[in-house]
């Protein structure tokens, strides 16, 4: 099967000469589907001398609706036109998008048993939507229509880098078809063909009849047959017939290569024989670029930011080099290629020592393209296999064997991970309503804290001790809501949806209420432009609309505190005065409220009793003792002169101690009769269970800069975790991951400001792989706990430790000496040491 697609510059003549090859095509006796990726619809018009039905107005996606939009035309041509929106609405790419999945999946060139297809793709590529032909894998010739102007060729130039980078699915350059104003200036088409390692198929000339059949609707082999233009068409059919993949692929010219075009400078054509000798053997000896490049005293050492990173060795001295694609080279960089390199600053080797050697080796890698640098660090040799390898780091080929991490979620450079920064997020005031403007399924998008999780960090002051037995719907809130933005808003527009979604939200929340826009990833891309709508719902609803790219609904940016906090302002100021009916407002401590509650009832507080009434329960408070500072909250707060606290987060005796303290300072009362601390009871259960503990140690692996994470951050739930640790009896560990002296010097010095200010000194160990740190771990025989906030984490389960998390943990005096128990629990437990060890090491 033949399937051919057109590219070029708008304009060009594409839809005339794509109309007649496939009419040519037909009369040898090919079934042919012409398909028409443009949303002016008039691909097939001389096809079938009128305008037809898009597909995209067909009402649906499927089969069916695929067939209601093919049309048989001269010589019994299939037609069909994706359609599109109308101008300025809308993604025309996305609708053809959606017309080609439908092709495939009712595999109707299959079934119709079609021998050529051919696609009319629109102008130039300006996304990856009007690439889809390629991207789906659908062509297998492609065909670039120019002109001898120089812009026809410069469009051409970008399409070529994009055939290049769909060549993985099949497709390849068959040449240029060129239709020509001036037949003497053809001659800068053949130029830029042989600079840029292609052929032109054919020249279609300037010819009237050309013209007459436009305005006939029909095509001109059909009409004139014997014109000096379709003798012409018929060639460029004969020669798109014969063509084959080419031995060495086209090559884009560089930003500078094409200015020297334009300026009419030479410029080298890129043939087999301008490539290096050793690119040449190597090609013809299959050697990996990895092989090359080791040959020539390169080492590939990381990927970041897009550039390969790497070293080179010359006159007894390393130097390290950034490698990165042409089109993103940086000012400064040097151009091989397809790609551009630059040493690391001050690390040029010296003119004397090294240049000359550079230079050398440099030459004999010239040939490689930027995809074969990835190629050599990834190990693997196709584009897909790339990509993947990057995420499973168990299999990437610079981790000798026994240093493999267990698990492909510890991802590439993670695998000495431990800790995963969390943030507590900002307050989303009751009342407000969130709009996701996305697809449904984004509503799964922050199931984070279910059994199915990786990270499990349901700990802490907002801990929620509710049983999940599956995925959670974290959006299923009734203010939340989802527009379910759809192919069909993408291709003929969504500004219905977004003007009716707006009125809705701004209904919910009332007159002088908040309603937040969120864009997902396709509307974001695809979607219509939202701030003149939300500009007329705040004029005309009375609301305020604050619009923010992705579902970042806790994450916390100053527009979005600054709305927040003024609309809770707004709601408690409508409350009026209200006289105190209690004591003290616990606001986001989840399911460690009952416990706090109860022990502030024992010291002698009232505390406002649970209800879904929030800025009521503020406005009856003398006091809001928060889980943590949150600006929505405090902001609010202090417009409107509310007390309120955020101390230290009760874990342990010593901090539950501090706790109480400052929530009756802050009300001004003096001290209950029984004094803030434990009861002598449980001041006995702590030193019983301390002693025991004392012959255990508990360890955290870290890197510098992570160390300030373990005490009372949101790293760890607002848990003070050295100094409750240190309190409950057990020895710490720090294993701290360091290749180098500084990182070592660093870790030091970050260790000693950790211990001055928890007043427990951690024990320093260091490794620089994972089977380093699977002995120093293993050897340790006191240390049965490590913390990790993956459960039952398979890396500490290998060295015989028992894993840990701030989950284990409870607030309060009660809640210390249940935390006590179960590390006491997880300390006798030996099964990791008595099964996994053994094997493991």
């Amino acid at each position: 099967m033949e399937s051919i697609v057109f590219f070029g510059k708008g304009g060009i003549g594409k839809s005339t000469i794509a109309a007649n090859i496939s009419v040519l095509f037909a009369a040898k006796g090919k079934k042919v589907l012409h398909v028409g990726c443009d949303p002016k619809m008039d691909s097939t018009l001389s096809l079938m001398g009128r305008r037809i039905r898009p597909f995209n107005d067909q009402g649906g996606s499927d089969g069916d609706a695929l067939r209601r939009s093919l049309h048989r035309s001269i010589k019994g041509i299939d037609c069909i036109e994706a359609g599109g929106p109308q101008a300025g609405v809308g993604c025309a790419g996305a609708g053809i998008g959606a017309m080609l999945d439908a092709i495939k999946d009712s595999s109707l060139i299959e079934k119709e048993g079609y021998d050529t297809v051919v696609f009319d793709v629109l102008g130039d590529v300006v996304c990856g939507g009007f690439a889809a032909p390629l991207r789906r894998g659908f062509a297998s010739k492609a065909i670039l229509v120019v002109s001898e102007e120089l812009l026809s060729l410069y469009a051409a130039n970008n399409l070529i880098s994009m055939v290049n980078n769909y060549a993985r699915n099949g497709v390849f350059l068959a040449g240029l078809a060129v239709n020509a104003k001036d037949k003497a200036a053809v001659r800068l088409a053949h130029d830029f063909a042989r600079a840029a390692n292609t052929r032109v198929l054919g020249v279609i000339p300037r010819d009237a009849a050309v013209t007459r059949a436009e305005k006939a609707r029909k095509p001109v082999v059909a009409l004139e047959p014997r014109s000096e233009a379709a003798r012409s068409l018929a060639r460029l059919a004969n020669e798109i017939a014969s063509a084959r993949v080419p031995s060495s692929p086209p090559r884009m010219l560089g930003p500078a290569e094409f200015e020297a075009f334009m300026d009419d400078r030479p410029v080298k054509p890129a043939t087999k024989g301008d490539k290096p000798a050793a690119v040449h053997a190597a090609r013809k000896n299959s050697i990996a670029p990895s092989a090359l490049l080791e040959k020539s005293g390169f080492s590939m050492t990381g990927v970041t930011g897009g550039q390969v990173v790497c070293s080179w060795k010359g006159g007894g001295t390393t130097f390290r080099l950034f490698i990165a694609p042409e089109s993103d080279a940086r000012p400064g960089m040097s151009a091989v290629g397809n790609w551009a390199f630059c040493f690391l600053p001050g690390e040029e080797p010296p003119p004397d020592i090294s240049r000359e050697g550079f230079n050398a080796a440099l030459k004999e890698i010239s040939g490689l393209r930027f995809d074969d640098f990835i190629s050599a660090f990834s190990g693997k040799l196709d584009f897909y296999s790339n990509v993947d390898s990057f995420g499973k780091t168990s299999s990437h080929p610079l981790l000798p064997d026994s240093d493999k991490p267990e698990e492909p979620y510890i991802g590439f450079g993670q695998w000495q991970r431990f800790l995963f920064s969390d943030s507590s997020g900002i307050c989303v005031p009751p009342g407000s309503v969130m709009v996701e403007h996305g697809d449904n399924e984004c509503r799964f998008s922050s199931c984070s804290q279910t059994p199915l999780s990786t990270f499990q960090k349901i700990a802490g002051l907002a801990n929620d001790s509710t049983p999940s037995l599956g995925p959670l719907l974290p959006k299923e809130d009734h203010m939340i809501v989802n527009t379910d933005f759809l192919y069909e808003d993408a291709v003929k527009g969504d500004e219905k949806k977004i003007a009716d979604t707006l009125a809705a939200a701004a209904a919910r929340t009332g007159a002088g209420g908040l309603v937040e826009f969120y864009s997902g990833c396709s509307p974001l891309i695809l979607a219509s432009d939202v701030s003149s709508f939300s500009d007329k719902a705040a004029r005309d609803l009375g609301v305020e609309v604050l619009r923010e790219n992705f579902n970042s609904f806790y994450t916390q940016t100053p527009e979005k505190v600054r709305a927040r906090s003024a609309f809770v302002a707004r709601r408690l100021k409508a409350l009026g005065r209200v006289k105190p009916a209690q004591d003290v407002n616990l606001i986001n401590f989840g399911s460690s409220r009952e416990p706090l509650t109860a022990l502030l009832a024992a010291k002698g507080l009232a505390v406002k009793d649970w209800d879904t009434e929030f800025y009521k329960d503020i406005a009856s408070s003398r006091l809001q003792v928060l889980s943590s500072a949150d600006p929505v909250l405090t902001g609010a707060f202090d417009k409107l002169k509310i007390k309120w606290v955020a101390p230290a987060a009760p874990y342990g005796f010593v901090a539950t101690n501090s706790w109480l303290r400052t929530l009756f300072a802050a009300l001004g009362r003096k001290s209950p009769p029984e004094g803030f601390g434990p009861s002598e009871k449980e001041s006995a259960a702590h030193a019983a269970a301390a002693k025991k503990l004392s012959r255990f140690a508990a360890g955290f692996v870290a890197s510098p800069g992570e160390f300030g994470m373990l005490e009372g951050t949101w790293a760890v739930s607002g848990v003070p975790l050295i100094s409750f640790l240190s309190e409950a009896g057990l020895a710490l560990r720090l294993f701290v991951h360091a290749a180098g002296p500084e990182v070592k010097a660093l870790a030091k010095t970050e260790a000693a400001a950790l211990a001055a200010k928890t007043g427990t000194k951690p024990r320093l160990a260091f490794f620089d792989s994972p089977g380093a740190l699977l002995k120093t771990l293993a050897d340790d025989r006191a240390l049965r706990l490590v913390y990790s906030d993956i459960p039952l984490d398979p890396r500490l389960s290998a060295a015989g430790k028992n894993s840990f998390s701030v989950a284990v943990c409870e607030p309060g005096y009660e809640g210390a000496l249940e935390t006590l128990r179960r590390l006491a629990q997880l300390c006798d437990w030996d099964f990791n040491e008595r099964y996994y060890l053994t094997k493991s090491v």
